[in-house]
């Protein structure tokens, strides 16, 4: 076998994907609502805690660190008790609110971009990644959610092997000089076989051609989600999120394209297809 295969298919990664697959599909197909729900809640918070220095580092910040956490749950709680229209309404009043913190904090130099980061860490965070619990609740809503996994992991799968392989051309070598353009294409490829896979298993009864698109556009967006928190790596000299995930690093390395995938499923099958 070749080297660099063989060391790809024993690699951590690898590892890491034949554990939690399994599990992931069993917790999918069985889960009550409210599990996914607590579920999704203590991941918010593991995704919080190390997403927090990518966004006002080491040490800034921590005077927003109670209301930024209390807007957080309460954006989460609205998207699973009310969905789109309360997960909208708790945006905004959390918005509100950290305007009014801002015009608290006086003209103080760092007030203002300290503000803004906060207002895009509650977008990034609960607000992307509760539009999971607003798919759970779409017909085939488990389903669906499966396929954000399957288009974004099975993606980068894809984008993963064939760009440590084949990858001669770099992507975007300024944020993340590993991403290849035969990665980025790869990874187009397999969102849209995963999505056709679960269209072929009866498991989204939707048609092939609306198949691919969910898969390309998920896809695409997951991967510029992936860009966008290598830039925030970047930015702070950070290499990782964390260690959580053998192979992976954080779990927000695991799940930053999730984040950006799970609106573009949302809102593509409430608003096109159903």
């Amino acid at each position: 076998m070749n080297e660099t295969v063989k060391e790809i298919f024993c690699s951590h990664r690898v590892k890491t994907a034949a554990v939690a697959l399994p599990l992931i599909v069993l917790f999918l197909a069985f889960a009550p609502k409210w599990l996914f729900f607590v579920v999704l809640l203590g991941l918010l918070a593991l995704l919080g805690h190390e997403g927090w220095p990518l966004f006002f580092g080491e040490r800034g910040g921590f005077i927003l660190h109670g209301p930024v956490w209390f807007l957080a749950f309460l954006i989460f709680l609205a998207a699973h008790l009310g969905g789109v229209l309360a997960l909208s309404g708790a945006l905004v009043i959390a918005v509100f609110v950290l305007v009014l913190l801002l015009f608290e904090a006086g003209l103080e130099a760092e007030a203002l971009p300290r503000f803004a980061m906060a207002i895009l860490f509650i977008l990034y965070l609960p607000f992307f990644f509760a539009h999971l619990l607003l798919i759970w609740d779409l017909p085939e809503g488990r389903s669906l959610v499966a396929m954000v996994f399957m288009v974004t992991w099975g993606g980068d799968a894809f984008s993963y092997y064939c760009g440590t392989y084949w990858g001669k051309h770099k992507f975007s070598p300024t944020i993340s000089p590993n991403k290849t353009v035969e990665g980025f294409l790869a990874g187009l490829f397999g969102g849209a076989f995963f999505a056709l896979l679960l269209n072929w298993l009866g498991l989204v009864t939707i048609t092939w051609n609306e198949a691919v698109v969910l898969g390309l556009a998920a896809n695409f967006l997951g991967q510029m989600g992936d860009l966008f928190e290598s830039y925030l790596k970047r930015s702070h000299g950070i290499k990782d999120s964390g260690n959580l995930i053998p192979g992976h690093g954080g779990l927000l390395d695991r799940v930053d394209s999730v984040l950006f995938a799970a609106p573009v499923i949302f809102y593509a099958y409430s608003l096109w297809i159903l």
